[in-house]
């Protein structure tokens, strides 16, 4: 459960994962603070956002061609209205089903017609639409021809003599300037209609035809308001009920974030710290709840915390994501550079965010006027814990084979030291990171499944590792590992809810789904009322 990250100087946009990922989250909420997802800054949501980059990638082109239903020429990319992020959703669920581009635009324009389209195809009904400028210049041109053939092209202009000495253009010479000046002006106008008003990417669907439409789009947007209201005064409600809870205090600070109400959320996140005795997850939470409140800059306060969490702990995401925001509103372009960079190389290949981090860089080279960043291709994708900083400026110079070749060779001494060191949990993260950078996902499973070994009374490593096999879709391939950590989330903290999604889900894949429904159902029992996760549930549920 995640507040939403605000655009602060550029371009910052965050994914989310997967809807497992997001369930597994559910650790963050009761206690485990599985790594946060990173939010996106524009009218994308992080729950619409699709786990596999490309996919994203693809539902973001198609839907800058989309006009919103509801708005003057925008497109759906960039709207915020309820109905453009329906359409959003419509666009990556035909994806994800395997549907091509043109598939997907197929079956919108035969549910909404051309005008969903902010370039509609020549076609019979835009025929005019597509000829018009063209005859409008034709048209003006043979206007002004035609004109100034009927004057004279050398004789000099006719004159008279006024009685009181002074002279005057003949009125055929005048009426001949004053019709090309007449036309002149009728050919700028009509170009300026034109573009103002008939341009064929403008679509044909004239306001009064769409009042109905537009009447059901307000009283969806009412409804999703209603929601937003009703979430957020169960939440409260919640609250007074059961202040002792952590989740409580976390659903209110996204219920109160959802409906633009900063002081309650900076006060539920504050709550929440104290709970947690400053828990470096929601310290990050509370550090963007704060940069939202002051317009989207990082105040001092939120700076203060950043520098509280990444002494701590270098790799929290959200923390490192703020940092280099902050860095870019110093207008430190290169430094905001590197520390993106270093979240790049700490996150998985296919993580949500890694594309939108590549924009984000992108973005402050352009600032900075500095040379933009090959994706990927930088220092940092080292795992610098274990490099001198000679060797780290060394690597730096090096070419993308010669710095893999590196990478390998020092992954591979980590990974023959722990093999003697089995007990070093930060080694075994550091290897999984390490793994991940390569785009080896089964062994930074394996790395994540040494640290709970490791840590066998930690339900924590033992939820890191279960995650990250889930995410990767690394099930079958570690099944008895898998069991192992469950047991041991099991005798170690038996309250755990993420037991009864994990129970659940390893049931679908041994194809129990009485068991998954049971499971999910129970937990299900025991989330608040109006909890995200619930609907998820059940249509994980319903899956089956």
């Amino acid at each position: 459960m995640a507040a939403t990250l605000v655009p602060i100087g550029c371009r910052a946009k965050w994914g989310s994962g997967s809807m497992i990922a997001k369930l597994l989250i559910i650790g963050l909420l009761f206690g485990s603070f599985i790594t946060t997802e990173i939010m996106p800054a524009q009218a994308i949501t992080a729950e619409e956002m699709l786990d596999d980059p490309i996919l994203e990638s693809r539902a973001r082109e198609l839907s800058k061609g989309l006009r919103c239903l509801v708005c003057q020429n925008q497109s759906i990319d960039d709207s915020d209205a309820d109905l453009a992020r329906d359409l959003r959703l419509e666009v990556r669920a035909q994806l994800l089903t395997g549907a091509s581009d043109a598939a997907v635009i197929e079956n919108l324009r035969s549910k909404y017609g051309d005008y969903l389209l902010l370039n509609p195809p020549i076609s019979p009904g835009t025929y005019i639409l597509w000829i018009a400028p063209f005859a409008i210049i034709l048209l003006g041109a043979g206007l002004i021809y035609s004109i100034r053939r009927t004057a004279p092209s050398n004789a000099p202009a006719p004159v008279t003599k006024t009685p009181s000495g002074t002279t005057e253009v003949s009125p055929a010479r005048a009426s001949i300037g004053t019709k090309l000046t007449f036309a002149s002006l009728v050919l700028a106008a009509s170009l300026g209609l034109y573009l103002m008003l008939g341009r064929a990417d403008l679509g044909d669907q004239p306001l009064a035809k769409r009042q109905a439409e537009i009447a059901a789009a307000k009283q969806a947007e009412q409804i999703q308001s209603d929601n937003v209201n009703s979430a957020l005064a169960i939440a409260r409600q919640t609250v007074i009920d059961q202040p002792e809870r952590l989740v409580n205090w976390l659903q209110l600070a996204l219920a109160a974030a959802e409906a633009g109400d900063s002081q309650t959320e900076i006060g539920a996140l504050r709550q929440a710290l104290k709970i947690t005795n400053g828990d470096n997850a929601v310290k990050s939470m509370l550090a963007e709840a704060l940069s939202r409140a002051a317009d989207g800059q990082i105040t001092i306060p939120a700076r203060a915390l950043i520098k509280e969490v990444l002494s701590d702990d270098a790799t929290e995401p959200r923390a490192l994501y703020l940092d280099g925001l902050a860095a870019y509103q110093d207008e430190d372009y290169s430094r905001a550079i590197a520390v993106w960079q270093h979240l790049q190389a700490i996150s998985a290949p296919n993580a949500p965010w890694v594309l939108l981090l590549d924009e984000n860089i992108a973005d402050a080279a352009n600032a900075g006027g500095l040379p933009v960043p090959e994706p990927r291709e930088i220092a940092a994708d080292l795992p610098t814990s274990n490099l001198a900083a000679s060797d780290v400026e060394a690597a730096s110079g090096m070419s993308a084979e010669e710095r893999n070749a590196m990478i390998n060779s020092m992954v591979s001494g980590l990974a023959e030291r722990l093999a003697d060191e089995p007990d070093d949990i930060d080694g075994w993260q550091r290897l999984a990171r390490a793994y991940e950078v390569l785009g080896r996902e089964g062994d930074a499973v394996a790395a994540l499944i040494g640290a709970a070994n490791a840590a066998p009374q930690d339900p924590d490593q033992q939820l890191a590792a279960l995650e990250k096999m889930i995410s990767s879709g690394q099930e079958n391939a570690f099944g008895d590992a898998a069991r192992q950590m469950i047991k041991r989330i099991e005798n170690s903290a038996p309250n755990r809810l993420e037991l009864f999604y994990l129970r659940g889900h390893f049931a679908k894949l041994a194809g129990n789904k009485a068991l998954a429904e049971a499971e999910w159902q129970a937990l299900i029992d025991q989330l608040p009322t109006g909890s995200p996760f619930t609907a998820q549930l059940l249509e994980a549920i319903a899956a089956l």
